[in-house]
């Protein structure tokens, strides 16, 4: 997976702890539908995990950019 400059804007606010999709919208200022389709697409790849579905609480599982660094 190609990792997008929002990608990017996602995985580093998840580095710092568990974010609600809201959180996400705010902290990168991208419309809810494109970090929602990132967010869907970066859980797809096993990178992030959605803990709490009621309130789309996400946490990082594995960056990915630490693999492609080594």
């Amino acid at each position: 997976m190609e990792l997008t400059t929002l990608d990017e804007a996602i995985l580093d606010e998840l580095n710092e702890g568990a974010r609600t999709q809201g959180f996400l919208v705010d902290a990168t200022g991208e419309p809810r539908y494109k970090v929602h389709e990132r967010l869907k697409l970066l859980v797809a790849a096993g990178h992030i995990e959605n803990i709490h579905e009621n309130t789309a609480l996400y946490e990082l599982r594995a960056d990915p950019r630490n693999d492609s660094e080594s």
